[in-house]
């Protein structure tokens, strides 16, 4: 993309992420300028050296999209605190005879404050926090699992933003999932099953990852197939080391 086509896309997401936020009442530059940042990185991954300037409007609307929806939702969040706090005209009468307990209270010593007041997180901070969970699964255990390379990681990593966390991690788990199928199904046919012989066994694997909808899940999973194949490798004093997720895995126990 040239310079021209760069700034294109620079000014229109700056201008359309500020449009929306200020539809929503949402003034805080810290927080627009982290959504122009998502945008941005979101629409640059779906873009190519081909990419059209049409094409860049058909991304952009979509990533609207998710961000009016997740601003929406956010909104709908921060909105039940503030109706539970309201008072209630039925309790109002109560609330002006103080009780028993309160009375003899007064004669107690009060606690000095302390001065601390808890940190409430924004909406950006609480967003990073989902997606660095999955950003440290795919860093660390995956890689060491064999569910993917570096690179992979690097890419996966990539493409969860500007997506809802919820989503991004759907659409992340069944990829690793067609992942983890591959390499047990290999497994089974060059070793005679190894660990899991009979057909029931093997289903039983089978659908045990199709069930998984988390990447914590099919991380913890994959590590339980991982135990049972070198478990049976013990057993059987097999040469076959290697064969299983992709190479020989280290296991931190």
């Amino acid at each position: 993309m040239d310079t021209e086509f760069e700034r294109l896309i620079k000014v229109n997401v700056q201008g359309r992420v500020f449009v929306t936020c200020q539809s929503r009442r949402i003034t805080d530059l810290n927080i627009i300028g982290h959504y122009v940042e998502i945008l941005e990185q979101a629409i640059h991954a779906l873009m190519t050296e081909e990419s059209t300037p049409s094409d860049f409007h058909r991304i952009m609307e979509e990533q609207l999209v998710w961000l009016e929806g997740e601003l929406d939702k956010t909104g709908q969040q921060a909105s039940v605190p503030a109706a539970a706090s309201a008072p209630n005209a039925s309790t109002e009468s109560a609330e002006t005879k103080p009780p028993a307990e309160a009375v003899e209270s007064e004669n107690e010593p009060k606690k000095k404050p302390t001065g601390y007041v808890p940190e409430a997180k924004t909406m950006p901070e609480r967003l990073k926090d989902k997606r660095s969970i999955m950003e440290h699964l795919l860093d660390n255990d995956c890689i060491t699992l064999k569910l993917v390379t570096p690179n992979q990681a690097k890419k996966f990593k990539h493409g969860l933003l500007g997506k809802e966390p919820e989503k991004a991690e759907e659409e992340l788990v069944a990829n690793l999932r067609n992942v983890l199928h591959d390499q047990v199904r290999k497994f089974i046919r060059k070793n005679n099953g190894g660990p899991w012989a009979s057909a029931t066994l093997q289903h039983e694997v089978r659908m045990d990852i199709t069930r998984t909808r988390t990447l914590r899940s099919l991380v913890t999973l994959a590590r339980g197939l991982l135990e049972e194949r070198e478990e049976w490798l013990v057993k059987t004093k097999s040469s076959l080391t290697g064969r299983f997720f992709g190479g020989r895995v280290k296991m931190n126990k």
